[in-house]
């Protein structure tokens, strides 16, 4: 599971937590009883130590005492390491370090696995929360980019001071190449379910353009967070997520000429539902997998296939190099992709005549059992209240063309699916906007859900269109 509570810190000059952090914190960190914290310095015990000691009573001060507390650093067995972090309700990467030492402390260590999988909240501070981000930059050391712990796509610029001239010269020339949200100390990201809630100052810095964060900026941001939600779920969207139909991929496969010697790439598998198709044609297969759990499971499905090859980047901003490809896909994913970067971007991937697929599932269950139906959609109407909307409905499918493409065809296949009372609620909690429902409507929603199709038989059919858009790069 990605983690459910995720904290970026800039930092706590005076060595406390504001009235608001701890409010927040109080809130969320109801189990205490072991914190653990990464160190930024490996080899610094002394210096280790006395800030373990310090941060831990900045918890304890506000009354949020822990029963144990350490930190991990060189002197630390990987063992040993690996079951703090396990094992911890809290984790706390730590700066006044240097970022890289921290992560590779972390690799060292075997920690990384573990930290990506334990229950904990996790929270960093400078050093600790550039570490948080996909990509960043520690800019004492190099402007060189570099792959953080991939736990949100927030990068940060700590310590943002307008009087420091040289930090603030090195945020604008990391804006250059990426958005930076310069944080002033005593500032915060909460990152919780797909929502983000800010204390303190903080700002968006992008083309050397520095302006304070907003409301609406706050909300872009929930969008971009809102993409990596089903990273929480991997196991259940793994066997729940509808597949496609053979007719679907017969046609693909033959209209676009998939074979061996072909290039071809999906965006966003998530853990395969539409993969194996393409892959057993034995093209050399390529995809990008946003979340870290779902390539984890890509892996761990196809690794071992000598045509398949996954990373575990952003297609937004991840560069391709000289790749060209004979077909990109995706399937339900492409619409989290601001349209005019999808189009344009998979223009200048695919090789000339190339092709370009979207597929998505369209689903009813009405004609089956009305009744079934009509209660369904009052538990929406009474439930249905999820903490993010979800906004990528707008995608324009046949919008190609604008962007260089030839014009769009549109195919249908037909497909069916059965499910029980606890099939549906299983799937029902693989939808984006179902997932942050806030509790406890959203138990309530679910088990309304399961009653009502035990009510109805212990069966409830979906009538599936999988529908197939298909263009051409000439």
């Amino acid at each position: 599971m990605r983690k459910e509570f995720l904290a970026v810190f800039s930092g706590f000059p005076e060595h406390h937590f504001s009235k608001e952090i701890t409010e927040r914190l109080r809130a969320e960190l109801t189990e205490r009883k072991n914190i653990v914290f990464i160190t930024a310095c490996p080899l610094d015990y002394e210096q280790n130590d006395d800030d373990c000691d310090g941060m831990y009573e900045m918890f304890a001060e506000q009354g949020l005492p822990f029963e144990k507390h350490c930190v991990i650093d060189k002197r630390t067995e990987p063992e040993v390491a690996k079951e703090l972090v396990e094992n911890a309700d809290c984790i706390f990467l730590m700066g006044g370090g240097v970022c890289e030492e921290q992560l590779d402390l972390i690799r060292e260590k075997g920690c990384y696995d573990a930290l990506l999988d334990c229950h904990a909240a996790i929270f960093g501070v400078s050093a600790g929360s550039m570490n948080m981000a996909r990509k960043t930059v520690d800019f004492f050391e190099s402007m060189e980019a570099f792959d953080g712990l991939g736990l949100t796509n927030i990068t940060v610029s700590c310590h943002h001071d307008p009087e420091d001239t040289w930090r603030f010269e090195q945020t604008l020339r990391m804006s250059e190449d990426r958005t930076v949200y310069a944080m002033e100390d005593m500032s915060a990201f909460f990152i919780k379910g797909g929502r983000i809630d800010v204390v303190g100052t903080i700002y968006r810095v992008k083309d050397r353009e520095l302006q304070l964060l907003t409301e609406e900026g706050i909300k872009e941001l929930e969008q971009d967070e809102f993409r990596r939600v089903f990273d929480t779920i991997p196991d259940q969207f793994d066997k729940f997520r509808p597949r496609y139909s053979d007719e679907l991929f017969a046609y693909l496969i033959a209209e676009a000429g998939i074979g061996p010697g072909k290039r071809v790439l999906e965006i966003g598998p998530g853990t395969g539902q539409a993969t194996e198709p393409v892959l057993r044609t034995g093209c050399e297969y390529h995809a990008i997998e946003l979340g870290e759990h779902l390539y984890r499971k890509m892996q761990e499905k196809y690794g071992k296939l000598p045509n398949f090859n996954i990373v575990n980047d952003d297609f937004i901003t991840h560069d391709f190099g000289d790749m060209k490809f004979d077909m990109i896909y995706s399937a339900a994913t492409i619409q989290w992709i601001p349209e005019a970067i999808a189009y344009t971007k998979t223009f200048d991937l695919l090789k000339p005549g190339g092709t370009l697929a979207m597929m998505l599932t369209s689903a009813e269950y009405k004609s089956d059992n009305e009744a079934l139906y009509e209660k369904i959609q009052t538990l929406y109407d009474r439930y249905y209240k999820p903490d993010i909307p979800y906004k990528r409905g707008a995608f324009r499918y046949t919008a190609a063309p604008e962007y260089g493409f030839s014009e769009v065809e549109r195919h249908d296949f037909k497909g069916q699916r059965v499910f029980t009372a606890d099939e549906y609620v299983a799937f029902s909690g693989t939808h984006c906007d179902h997932i942050v429902i806030p509790e406890p409507l959203r138990t309530e929603f679910f088990e309304g859900l399961r009653k009502a199709v035990l009510e109805a038989g212990d069966r409830i059919v979906f009538n599936d269109t999988h529908v197939l858009y298909l263009t051409k790069k000439p």
